[in-house]
């Protein structure tokens, strides 16, 4: 059974919609992040960084866990055994330098950081990109002089799998193994190919990365609506959403019309959220939710399927 968490709210900004919405739902407009981000270059520290958490679920693990990261310098190698990173880079750009070997690694408990990295492979990185960094690989962000970069953390539970080509997916070529980034290029591309093949029920998706895991998460989705979609709820799935293009209204929570499966033919009850271009959702597991887009409208989005955290509420 998933237990439903209390989520630790560390920002005051949260606190009204974590009172009037679905335990555990957070959502985190563009403005509200631009908001975060001029907040976060003010308050750099001596390691070139500034950060805060922007939700925390409570996992002893370290993971389901969403962090907000200002860089205006290179920043320390990392490496995490049992952690994948899902990475939203909210502004600036840098340098993901991202495999080889850690040097001088130190740390316990599946967390180290080390003096540098040998070997590896770098990719530009900038605003508007999302980057899967599988765990246990080391990596690094390297920041231009005067520079920086600030994104979103989402701290993933990490899955040992093979990943799945599927038929509408690319196979992922990138090294390291397991690595994947998609840059705001490639999503702008991808986003007007799928406007241009809207099935009957007003949608159309992809796969961008299957990691195998039989439960259904572990996998990135890329999805084009122009009508309202269909409501759904999963019963062992956290839906992480990055709002690529358009606007909609998110109908969440309430209880499902006539479930069969993990869809339905209605929401009853349920908070309204207007969602727009830059914004990010979590939306707990077993929580209803559907997406309403207004006449002549659209809205893409990328989702990340996290796996829900069973286990008694801390």
């Amino acid at each position: 059974m998933i237990v439903p968490l209390r989520l630790f709210v560390v920002a005051v900004a949260l606190v009204p919609i974590l009172q009037a919405g679905p335990p555990g739902f957070v959502m985190w407009s563009a403005f509200e992040l631009a908001q975060r981000d001029a907040a976060l270059s003010a308050r750099v520290g001596p390691d070139h960084s500034a950060r805060e958490t922007l939700a925390d679920y409570g996992n002893p693990s370290g993971a389901h866990r969403f962090r907000f990261i200002h860089r205006d310098a290179d920043g320390i190698p990392e490496q995490h055994e049992h952690i994948e990173d899902v990475v939203f880079i909210k502004s600036g750009a840098g340098t993901l330098l991202v495999g080889g070997d850690m040097v001088n690694r130190t740390g316990s408990n599946g967390e180290y950081k080390g003096t540098g990295i040998a070997g590896g492979v770098r990719y530009p990185v900038g605003s508007g990109d999302i980057l899967h960094i599988p765990a246990n690989t080391p990596h690094r962000y390297l920041v231009p002089d005067g520079g920086h970069i600030t994104y979103v953390l989402v701290r993933v539970p990490a899955f040992v799998g093979e990943p799945v080509v599927r038929a509408d997916a690319p196979e992922l070529e990138l090294d390291p193994p397991g690595f994947a980034m998609w840059s705001a290029a490639e999503l702008a591309r991808r986003d007007a190919a799928l406007s241009t093949r809207v099935g009957p029920d007003h949608s159309a998706r992809e796969t961008l990365a299957d990691y195998g895991n039989p439960s259904g998460a572990h996998r990135f989705r890329f999805i084009h609506r122009d009508a309202d979609g269909i409501p759904e709820i999963h019963d062992d799935i956290i839906d992480v959403v990055f709002v690529r293009s358009g606007e909609a209204t998110l109908l969440v929570g309430g209880d499902m019309v006539n479930r069969t499966g993990s869809r339905g033919t209605g929401i009853k009850g349920g908070m309204r959220y207007s969602v727009g271009v830059g914004d990010m959702l979590h939306i707990p597991a077993t929580t209803p939710h559907g997406y309403l887009v207004p006449d002549g409208g659209h809205i893409t989005y990328v989702l990340v399927r996290v796996p829900a955290f069973v286990g008694q509420a801390p």
